[in-house]
């Protein structure tokens, strides 16, 4: 909250801050939809209308389409470097997992000037930090809740460890990809890609990490972010 000049909404009991005139908040800078068009449709390689220029990475989040079955999320990654982020990709797991499809959206902390009437704001050099023609989106709720389930190997002879949270979106939430991305970090010797896969099973409402390249662990600590557009 700006502790000098400025403009300050609060919202809620709690007296929450809405906008601020010295921080951006969080916006929808596009959304759309995925799906699976490559290695027969086993792989979904989405790309935003224009690079998002931001240094930090911006913020991915997928809500996979309804199914009877296990639906893969693997392989996920964000394309670019800073400066010219540029999309991103979800694979299945396997040959038995749904293939890609669903909705997803990307935010950041920048604002766009978009609207015609309304608010805007501008810090001291002049760079928009809320614009009221911009979708806002925030965090709803955030798990690291694992259960060990178990160990073997991938179809490429690489070690896999499973753990399992229970785990729903409502329909209009969606679910953060960036931290799943990054390799898992560990503090075993070798070169092997410690990769995280994800595989939700919608009917049984239980997520599933395959901590891949990881050998004998039995904890994660890998938190998973839930968000929503607001409007």
């Amino acid at each position: 909250m700006a502790e000098s000049y400025g403009l300050v909404f609060k919202a809620g009991d709690d007296n929450r801050v809405v906008i601020d005139s010295e921080y951006s908040r969080l916006v929808v800078m596009y959304k759309g939809r995925y799906v699976g068009a490559e290695e027969n449709g086993n792989s979904s390689s989405t790309y935003f209308p224009s690079p998002i220029t931001t240094q930090e990475q911006p913020l991915v989040f997928i809500r996979p389409d309804s199914a009877n079955g296990i639906i893969g999320m693997s392989n996920l990654e964000i394309f670019g470097s800073a400066g010219n982020w540029t999309g991103f990709r979800v694979r299945i797991f396997n040959m038995y997992t749904i293939k890609p499809v669903g909705r997803w959206f990307v935010a950041g902390y920048v604002a766009q000037p978009l609207a015609t009437f309304g608010v805007r704001l501008r810090d001291a050099s002049r760079k928009t930090i809320f614009d009221s023609g911009t979708p806002a989106a925030q965090f709803v709720r955030a798990s690291n809740t694992w259960t060990y389930a178990g160990s073997g190997t991938t179809g490429q002879g690489v070690t896999i460890t499973y753990f399992n949270s229970q785990f729903n979106l409502n329909e209009d939430e969606y679910m953060l990809i960036n931290n799943l991305c990054m390799q898992a970090v560990t503090i075993a010797s070798g070169t092997v890609n410690r990769q995280i896969a994800a595989m939700w099973n919608y009917p049984s409402k239980i997520l599933t990490l395959g901590m891949i390249g990881v050998q004998n662990a039995i904890v994660t600590g890998v938190t998973v972010m839930v968000g929503r557009i607001t409007q």
